[in-house]
């Protein structure tokens, strides 16, 4: 069901009229229905697949629930020899439901999604959203395999977890511990969260059709025919396109998802902050896709890294090279392990899983030459808590971060090495490569774009005011909402005015890019 279309419109209208008018006891009832209804119109085969994974994941954590309780009521029963080996009795049994759990739910996935890549089938259609109900599911399962969390008893809750429908499309991958509770909660209408939620959309909206799918046909043109000899200039251009249009186009879609969930009084948790102000390329993946990254963190990171063979490595490294590599070895090949998973979870192309492993080595060698980079700081005698610094770091960062994107955009990974070689060794003069053939032929492709880069370019202003006033620290609805009526209504106008105004040049709703993950 497509955002942009009156059919969309009317299900979110009649939906929330539903749940503000029915007893608040039923709105949780009201949301599985619009649920269901938004998931059947992506196909009813595909329902089969989210009850599915629903069900293995909800008696799988019933299962393992009810092993939790039954070893902690043995607790004072037995001597402490004997509860030690009930305990590890039931941690073999809990391991085997979660290997059966995880074969099942991910087995589902690879098939569907990369399987047909493997022998060369043809493409079968993914059921909507399900990279990310099959992380979200694996999340409560394994929140309650830890106790962290108390598992859920009524299934149709559960099933409402997976299934809400603003995260369905493109994440962001929300926590049980959060998410579960404020779904089963009464919620009274807010006109608060009501305006909240619709600047949300329009902000996001505005990311989205005046930036994103302006820029989406161009950035086709330039990086999707492959010209060996096509100037440094002309990719570094592409691949710049690319970094505006991806982050307008991933960002602004969650926060108009961010909104949806906001006017029924629901907050899903942020996936955004600000990354292209990011320092490094670590803290530029806190701050992109961060509830990706949380997931990775917290089910792949800490197990991996502190599994005994890690630990073993570890150790042999502070015996054998000292202890800042026994320290940071272990984490350093976690990180890599978990971005080679994040290439592969984007796709079963060959240039994610290299875009990936670019990502998890940058950050494996900066933990590794972080004392390296100190003693050449000290002894240049560099400020580092300087604001130029600061500066230095932050596009250092974005550097980097487009080199990965050449590997991120461009299919062939052949290609993306000739293009990033020829943008280091081949940059080129536009002007007197213009004669080219194929130059002729990408800006033919690419004309009348004069008037389209105006609206791109306001976009990309506003954009990046907000980003520094979010940088800051600063509540930029609150903000607003303490100006007066004249200001306020700008806020709503000015960005409707302008998501209507794209519709003229653009081609059309591009859809969402993480929607295909």
């Amino acid at each position: 069901m497509p955002l942009l279309s009156n059919t969309f419109a009317i299900f979110l209208l009649a939906t929330l009229f539903v749940y503000y008018s029915c007893p608040k006891k039923f709105q949780w009832i009201c949301l599985l229905a619009a649920n269901t209804v938004f998931y059947l119109y992506s196909g009813i085969g595909n329902v089969f697949f989210i009850v599915a994974s629903a069900c293995i994941t909800f008696f799988s954590a019933k299962v393992v629930s009810d092993m939790n309780t039954a070893l902690k009521s043995r607790k004072n029963e037995v001597s402490k020899e004997e509860f030690k080996i009930l305990k590890k009795k039931t941690q073999h049994k809990k391991r085997i439901v979660l290997v059966i759990m995880l074969l099942l739910n991910i087995g589902v996935l690879f098939y569907l999604k990369y399987w047909r890549v493997l022998i060369g089938a043809k493409t079968l259609l993914l059921p909507l959203g399900i990279s990310y109900y099959t992380l979200q599911a694996i999340s409560y399962f394994m929140d309650v395999y830890n106790a962290k969390i108390e598992k859920e008893t009524n299934f149709a809750k559960f099933l409402l977890f997976i299934s809400f429908f603003p995260q369905l499309i493109m994440g962001p991958i929300n926590r049980y511990g959060n998410q579960g509770v404020q779904l089963k909660s009464e919620h009274a209408f807010d006109f608060e969260n009501i305006k909240r939620g619709v600047m949300l959309i329009l902000y996001g909206g505005l990311k989205k059709y005046l930036i994103a799918d302006m820029l989406y046909t161009r950035i086709g043109s330039i990086l999707d025919p492959y010209y060996e000899n096509l100037p440094g200039c002309v990719i570094a251009f592409g691949i710049l396109m690319y970094s505006f249009y991806q982050y307008a186009d991933f960002s602004g879609g969650i926060d108009m998802f961010l909104g949806i969930a906001e006017l029924f009084g629901i907050k899903m948790q942020p996936n955004f902050k600000q990354p292209y102000f990011s320092t490094s390329i670590a803290n530029f993946w806190q701050r992109w896709h961060i509830s990706l990254g949380q997931w990775m963190r917290d089910y792949v990171f800490y197990p991996f890294a502190l599994t005994t063979s890690m630990q073993n490595v570890g150790k042999w490294c502070t015996k054998h090279l000292g202890k800042h590599f026994g320290r940071v070895i272990p984490a350093c090949i976690a990180n890599i392990v978990v971005f080679m998973l994040v290439g592969v979870w984007h796709g079963p192309e060959l240039h994610f899983f290299v875009w990936g492993l670019y990502n998890g080595l940058l950050i494996a060698l900066s933990d590794i030459l972080k004392p390296a980079f100190e003693a050449i700081n000290t002894r240049l005698k560099i400020n580092t808590k300087s604001k130029g610094w600061k500066v230095f770091q932050i596009v250092r960062t974005f550097f980097l971060v487009n080199i990965g994107w050449y590997f991120d955009r461009i299919v062939n990974v052949k290609q993306s090495f000739v293009y990033l070689k020829n943008t280091f060794i081949h940059f080129g003069n536009p002007k007197i490569l213009a004669s080219q053939s194929y130059m002729r032929d990408i800006m033919g492709r690419i004309s009348n774009f004069e008037s389209q880069i105006i609206c791109v370019f306001i976009g990309c202003a506003i954009m990046f005011v907000v980003s520094i006033m979010k940088e800051n620290k600063i509540d930029v609805y609150a903000s607003i909402q303490k100006k007066n009526i004249a200001v306020r209504w700008l806020a709503y106008y000015i960005p409707l005015i302008l998501i209507i105004l794209s519709f003229t040049f653009s081609a059309g709703d591009a859809g969402f890019m993480y929607a295909q993950y």
